[in-house]
């Protein structure tokens, strides 16, 4: 008999694209990290690069509802697979573009973790195991 393996578990949250709902994202996130081998400084890195990732896909000039549809919203999945755990985080509509407030973000993100990639309305995160 096989050791169980926490491989292949997924957390899916879906939250308002508001700022004080990324705190979700980072107790979802802090979860998933205790079936894992990292320690508390990379488990630090990736909630402050979680939270950099949904605030750089928030509008702050949007509430819930701008008017022109449905209330804004953030997926976030957390995967944990064979030797990393993949965070994506993913908005309804991608928000305007603030280059100075994406390129801090952005410098944080990819000091803390160790691959990253952007489209114009997701973020995918990788940390190795």
């Amino acid at each position: 008999m096989e050791p169980p393996t926490n491989e292949g578990q997924t957390v899916r949250l879906v939250v308002p694209a508001r700022p004080e709902f990324v705190g979700l994202a980072r107790l979802a996130l802090a979860g998933v990290c205790r079936l894992t081998p990292l320690g508390p400084a990379d488990v630090a890195d990736l909630k402050l690069a979680i939270s950099e990732a949904a605030n750089d896909l928030m509008d702050p000039a949007a509430a819930d509802l701008d008017g022109n549809g449905p209330p804004r919203r953030l997926r976030l999945e957390i995967e944990l697979r064979a030797g990393h755990l993949l965070v994506r985080v993913e908005a309804d509509r991608p928000r305007p573009e603030i280059v100075h407030e994406r390129e801090l973000s952005r410098a944080i993100v990819e000091a803390t973790v160790d691959e990253w990639d952007y489209e114009a309305s997701a973020t995918r995160l990788v940390k190795y195991l």
